[in-house]
Order: C-alpha cells, then sequence, then structure tokens
C-alpha cells in the first residue's frame, strides 16, 4: 500500500511515514533546524539544534559567528565611513568661521583674594574650631566668593591647623593675637 502527500497527492517516503509524516518535503511548511555553535568557554563548544530564525538572531549577536550569514554593523552596515569622509571634505574645504563669546555670557569673577581668605578662615578657626571653619569655608564656595582651588587650599591648611598639638594651638592663636 503506497501512502501519498496529503498536498499534492505524491507518493511519501517510508521514513517520513514511520515519524508519522503525512506531506511530503516540498509541501511542508516546517523549517529545516539550524545548528548554532555555542562556546561556553574558550575551547569547549557544542552544537546547540535552533530553527533557522534563530539561527539568524543568535549569529547577530555572536560575536565568533563566521560566514556571509553574519549581520554587519558600525562602518559597513550604515556606510558611516562614507559619511564621515563627505563631513571631513565639507570641514576643509568649507571652513567655519570661530565663533566670538557673546558678552551677555561672561560672568566676571570677583572671588576674595587669598590671603583675606586666609585672615578670615582661621579667625573663625580660633573662635569656634575646625568644623566651623570648614562649614564657613564651603558657604564661601557655595556663594561663589572663592574658587575650587582656594577652597581646597583652605581645607588642607585647616586639616593641618586641626592636626596640631595642643601646645602648638595656644602658641598659634597668640601669634595671631598679636598681629
Amino acid at each position: 500500500m503506497d501512502i501519498v502527500c496529503s498536498k499534492c497527492e505524491s507518493s511519501l517516503d517510508s521514513r517520513r511515514i514511520k515519524l508519522g509524516l503525512k506531506e511530503c518535503i516540498e509541501c511542508s511548511d516546517t523549517q529545516r533546524y539550524s545548528g548554532h555553535v555555542v562556546y561556553p568557554h574558550k575551547t569547549g563548544a557544542y552544537v546547540q539544534p535552533v530553527s533557522q530564525e534563530q539561527s539568524n538572531n543568535l549569529k547577530k549577536l555572536d560575536r565568533r559567528s563566521t560566514g556571509s550569514s553574519r549581520v554587519a554593523k558600525g562602518i559597513f552596515a550604515d556606510n558611516s565611513w562614507d559619511r564621515w569622509l563627505n563631513n571631513y571634505y565639507d570641514n576643509i574645504y568649507n571652513k567655519t568661521k570661530p565663533k566670538k563669546p557673546s558678552k551677555k555670557f561672561l560672568k566676571k569673577f570677583s572671588h576674595m583674594k587669598t590671603k583675606t581668605l586666609y585672615q578670615t578662615i582661621v579667625k573663625e578657626f580660633i573662635k569656634h574650631g575646625y568644623h566651623r571653619a570648614v562649614q564657613e569655608v564651603n558657604d564661601l564656595y557655595s556663594k561663589d566668593k572663592i574658587s575650587l582651588p582656594q577652597k581646597g587650599k583652605m581645607i588642607t591648611n585647616l586639616s593641618s591647623l586641626h592636626m596640631m598639638t595642643s601646645k602648638e594651638k595656644k602658641f598659634f592663636k597668640k601669634l595671631n593675637e598679636n598681629q
């Protein structure tokens, strides 16, 4: 008894009949399986059977994918090299004039002089202590009265004053009282 395809009525192969398939290879809508090589570590690869669609998606992601089926990205895919080259030639032959800064955006800084700042902060340190002096430096910086380098130098000076022994601090206070 000869079994035929349910769509085109051609005779079926005996191997397809044993698998329980009722359509011939040409009429079947099932896609052929593809193999994807998976590298869990440097040298030990194994083949994973996947559908053709999944295989194409995995080849886009896999950095070890080879062959022409891998989708190009970067310079080759979007012709960015050509765009870059055209932009380069445009910039060479059509030089833009340098922009002049607008006067309305120029801000004049009026920071305190370092000597005045030092005197103010040392007085604060002598009267109220280290933490209050640091807070004063931070307040002056947040109000844009001093620059960042000035703030850094003052914090360094304050930390060195804070690290002095009690005898050194007394001597330092006497020196500042005399001035």
